[in-house]
């Protein structure tokens, strides 16, 4: 079957390549090639791309794509379906989405399966819905359908002030669970308990574990949103209610800890781990239906907000990565895409 046009192609695209693992000064502006959607894809012109913290650990060396992913930067995008592959409704062609990309997303035009794409909640630019996929998503995945997150829980999220958590501080509002969080610095605690957060701990200067205790009566909480790992999760054993989870979704603080086996046996804390990339097309798109109409009823509401903090070009993506590797951001830094015009032709 022939892939299904909105509008004539143009041929060639930019996009950022990695020249080898290392610095931001590894980062590139190349000329690809338009991608072809392949059956059950769109082809995405992409109006703005979210920057996320996988994709500076790509860059690195450290996080490598699975093999059947575009190798390229960028996971999460937004823009205007403008072809379909095989197996894709027709009506999807000039629809304006946001999407789960399995790659390539810092550039002109992106593949994403049509599972992955999902309606922009209305009155949102291109721009705030880039920077909703990737972390909604996976908190969604995490603290509640794996964590099975309810009302009236108590959660304790690393990392509070990024993208990730900030998405958590809002849902777990919206579901009315309380919300704990450790972050950097004053301005960062200050942003997080005027998302909903009940309490924020300064972890570089703050004993957070006994603080946690301190503050649900010594009872702990019941689910642990840990982006940090290393001498973190010792802790976390440490502050987690008995039969609570620990759930770990990234490694900043490195992949190896000492732990205090006898507080995992003996208060049966759950420790867990999960990562987003590598889970099948089926399982991303009933994530995504879910995802989809949790955004649409928050946004709806007023309950949930886009964080975009920082915007930057194509041609300034060091820039963007140098901001995400600070450590400073407050929510979400994402790439708006301009899409210059090129020479035409069929894909």
């Amino acid at each position: 079957m022939r892939t299904a046009l909105l509008q004539q192609l143009p041929v060639s695209m930019r996009a950022v390549g990695v020249k080898a693992p290392g610095g931001v000064d590894q980062l590139e502006l190349i000329e690809l090639p338009v991608p072809t959607p392949k059956p059950g894809e769109v082809l995405i012109q992409v109006k703005a791309a979210g920057v996320n913290r996988p994709d500076v650990l790509q860059r690195l060396g450290l996080y490598p794509p699975p093999p059947d992913a575009n190798p390229n930067l960028g996971l999460e995008v937004s823009g205007v379906v403008v072809a379909v592959g095989a197996g894709v409704s027709e009506s999807m062609l000039g629809s304006s989405v946001m999407a789960l990309c399995n790659g390539g997303g810092y550039a002109e035009y992106a593949c994403a399966p049509a599972g992955q794409c999902m309606h922009i909640p209305e009155g949102l630019s291109f721009t705030e819905a880039a920077s909703l996929p990737e972390v909604y998503m996976t908190v969604w995945q995490n603290l509640f359908m794996k964590g099975g997150a309810k009302a009236g829980q108590t959660v304790l999220i690393h990392g509070g002030s990024s993208g990730i958590g900030t998405a958590a501080v809002q849902l777990c509002k919206k579901h009315g669970l309380r919300t704990l969080v450790t972050v950097g610095s004053q301005e960062k605690a200050d942003f997080c308990l005027g998302l909903g957060a009940e309490k924020a701990y300064l972890y570089k200067t703050q004993d957070w574990e006994q603080l946690v205790l301190q503050d649900t009566q010594q009872q702990g909480v019941d689910l642990i949103l840990d982006m940090v790992a290393g001498e973190y999760l010792n802790k976390d054993l440490g502050c987690a209610k008995p039969q609570g989870m620990v759930i770990v979704i990234a490694l900043l603080g490195g992949r190896f800890a000492n732990i205090d086996a006898a507080k995992l046996m003996t208060k049966q804390v759950v420790l867990t781990g999960t990562t987003l990339r590598p889970r099948s097309a089926e399982f991303k798109a009933d994530l995504a239906r879910q995802v989809e109409s949790e955004l649409r009823e928050g946004f709806s509401s007023g309950v949930l907000k886009s964080l975009v903090q920082a915007t930057f070009t194509l041609d300034d993506v060091a820039q963007a990565h140098l901001l995400m590797e600070s450590g400073n951001s407050l929510g979400k830094i994402v790439l708006c895409i301009e899409n210059q015009g090129r020479e035409s032709g069929q894909t």
